[in-house]
């Protein structure tokens, strides 16, 4: 899905870390080829290629599970989340094909009617999916990484490790501790290195993890800035613009899936309306950065934050 994954363990057998390893990525490679928009024998490729034809795709249970999870949190955010935005790719440029251009608004508005879950179609008996109007495409590149970091954390515990992290781009999952204290992680700074060399250590606060997620989202990874206004790769599906009123999200969760079924849908619905819903789901909390450089924190985690200092003010 065009991310860098990346193990890390403590272990006193290097062998056997490289055994559990090497089943972990083969794990990841194989749910990447059934879930990527990449390449055109993918499972989501396929049922693009049929949408608005009336055909179904029958896809693996685990990309059920990811479509399935991925309408749940569409419907529970309002639409804040939706995988049918898909149907932009080509106008908004934000990966490989990023040239520093910005689409017309009128061809904005021209695709806005193809973003709409509510036109994606499972069975859940024989676990297939359609897409019900022609031109519209989904994407699981905001939720999917979640379910996979899960499942290269299941494989590494059943190679026998038990401390380690796994990271896929935003999505990490803590597994036991470092030595003998818990994980330390860093939030990033939205704005770090703003007009400066970045430094070593661009983070404004820490949390300890134990055997948890850590799923950030930010404007500050694929972006492009035009007339001093940040253009950036979450895109608000009921608009169809980048979201301007966030800078990032992070969600911890017992599960990296949770984390990543919820991180987006609480970037674009913004501080309050995201906060309310997170707290809608046991077990997740928030770490939330604003647009106006203001940082808000779930009930729940305001005790183990560290704030090391404010982000960085900056556009």
């Amino acid at each position: 899905m065009g991310t860098r994954c990346t193990i890390a363990a403590f272990h006193d057998d290097e062998a056997a870390v490289d055994r559990a390893v090497t089943r972990a990525l083969a794990e990841i490679a194989r749910l990447d080829a059934m879930m990527t928009t990449w390449t055109e024998s993918s499972e989501v490729s396929r049922i693009n290629a049929g949408a608005g034809s009336g055909d179904v795709v029958a896809v693996s249970p685990e990309t059920y599970e990811v479509l399935d999870r991925s309408l749940w949190v569409a419907r529970e955010s309002g639409g804040a989340f939706d995988i049918t935005i898909g149907a932009f790719k080509g106008l908004w440029k934000f990966d490989q094909d990023n040239d520093g251009s910005l689409p017309r608004r009128a061809d904005v508005l021209a695709r806005l009617p193809l973003v709409d879950y509510r036109g994606l179609s499972l069975d859940p008996q024989l676990h297939t999916a359609r897409l019900a109007k022609r031109g519209q495409s989904i994407t699981l590149g905001g939720i999917a990484k979640g379910l996979i970091v899960d499942r290269a954390v299941a494989k590494l515990r059943a190679s026998g490790l038990q401390d380690f992290l796994v990271r896929a781009g935003g999505d990490l999952y803590a597994a036991g501790r470092r030595g003998d204290r818990p994980w330390l992680v860093g939030i990033q700074d939205p704005r770090a290195g703003a007009g400066q060399a970045r430094s070593a250590d661009t983070s404004f606060a820490l949390v300890s993890l134990e055997n948890s997620a850590f799923n950030t989202s930010g404007d500050y990874e694929r972006f492009v800035i035009q007339g001093g206004k940040r253009y950036h790769h979450i895109i608000d599906p009921r608009s169809g613009y980048p979201v301007a009123h966030t800078r990032s999200v992070t969600v911890l969760a017992p599960t990296s899936f949770l984390a990543d079924t919820l991180d987006t849908a609480v970037f674009v619905l913004g501080a309050k309306k995201g906060l309310d819903l997170v707290a809608r789901v046991p077990g997740a909390e928030a770490v939330i950065v604003d647009s106006e450089n203001q940082v808000h924190v779930s009930p729940g985690l305001k005790d183990r934050l560290q704030l090391t200092r404010p982000p960085t003010d900056a556009p």
